[in-house]
């Protein structure tokens, strides 16, 4: 009996003995081929951008790819999420800040996509470009109903493999700006109202993107009654869904979709890079300040918005085309195009919840 308990006393020992040296054999493999510091940057992914990452949003984003990133928020209030490994391009840089402190968000050759979802933003991307493993969103948020009174944050991504074609990938990428924005948001005391999960989330209409007049939905539908429509030489609409965007924008266009009337609100930072463009352009063009009616067919509305909307500004443009001049727009209907204009500006103000806009 008593070599019995002998022997199971040996082997307990050596079974302890394997397993301890299997355990730093295994830690030793572990440290050396890099998987520490896969580990510990998973762990600071948790902690980064002063915690207003989300976190699990952008592993679903990057699913697979070993990720480092930024724990504060850098100068000018940038945070960045880039691949571990140096041959891998996938990367995501975010940027945060005050509405009335923020420069004009980048812009686009077309008009991107409103999130809805009681969401202020937009998602940029244009199928037609070959680089679709890029892409980009913004977002604004109200911290109050003083006008002007709220912030901004933007997010752009490069996938490193796969494409922004894929649906998924754009509800993820969408998915990170409006989590990471609404944590970033309540660390700093910006009491800002947030909406829902973004399914479905729309693409860049561009100018291959024409259909009928009278097939419009969205930031185009209701401008013009068929009459009118018929004696502009208006054929085709470009548009974007009807829901709030830090910038959102109509095309009256002709046969083809080329270029007619242009129709532009504008919010936030947008605006206020639009009213220095405004400005300029009347300084500049002494036509501009002869009467009512401005020759090249430009005018303005304005409405004092609550929160990050600020002051918008609603601008329609007489448009030419580009690759055939002979498809510009026909003599401008002054009285018409004003008309147009109150339409476009007062339906997108309310959207946004702002004062009836008035002569900018």
């Amino acid at each position: 009996m008593s070599d019995v308990r002998f022997r199971r006393r040996r082997w307990v020992r050596r079974t302890a003995v394997w397993t301890a040296t299997a355990a730093v054999l295994a830690g030793g493999v572990f440290w050396v081929s890099g998987g520490y510091d896969s580990w510990r940057d998973d762990r600071a992914l948790d902690s980064a951008c002063e915690g207003d990452l989300a976190a699990g949003a952008v592993r679903e984003l990057f699913d697979g790819i070993s990720l480092t990133s930024s724990a504060r928020w850098g100068d000018r209030r940038h945070c960045t999420v880039s691949a571990s490994d140096d041959d891998t391009d996938a990367g995501l840089v975010l940027w945060a800040g005050r509405t009335e402190r923020m420069t004009n968000l980048e812009g686009s050759d077309g008009f991107d996509a409103p999130l809805g979802h009681g969401w202020t933003g937009s998602f940029r991307f244009d199928p037609d470009d070959e680089d679709t493993d890029e892409a980009g969103a913004v977002l604004m948020l109200s911290c109050g109903k003083e006008s002007g009174y709220g912030q901004l944050m933007t997010a752009e991504a490069d996938l490193g493999r796969g494409g922004f074609d894929d649906p998924v990938a754009r509800e993820r990428l969408v998915a990170v700006l409006t989590e990471t924005a609404s944590a970033y948001a309540r660390r700093t005391s910006c009491a800002a109202p947030v909406g829902g999960r973004v399914k479905r989330v729309g693409v860049t209409t561009t100018r291959r993107d024409y259909k009928p007049v009278t097939a419009a939905t969205g930031s185009c539908a209701g401008l013009l009654d068929g009459e009118t429509a018929a004696r502009w030489g208006v054929r085709t609409v470009q548009e974007i869904t009807a829901a709030p965007a830090p910038l959102e924008n109509c095309v009256l266009g002709g046969l083809r979709g080329a270029f007619l009337y242009g129709f532009t609100a504008s919010y936030g930072p947008s605006a206020r890079y639009a009213r220095v463009r405004l400005d300029e352009w009347q300084d500049g063009d002494a036509a501009a300040r002869t009467g009512p009616d401005a020759p090249t067919g430009t005018y303005a509305l304005a409405a004092r918005c609550p929160g990050a909307g600020g002051t918008a500004l609603f601008q329609v443009d007489t448009l030419g085309d580009a690759d055939d001049r002979k498809l510009a727009a026909p003599v401008v209907d002054h009285r018409g195009l004003r008309a147009a204009l109150r339409r476009f500006a007062e339906r997108s103000a309310e959207n946004h919840g702002c004062e009836t806009p008035r002569a900018a």
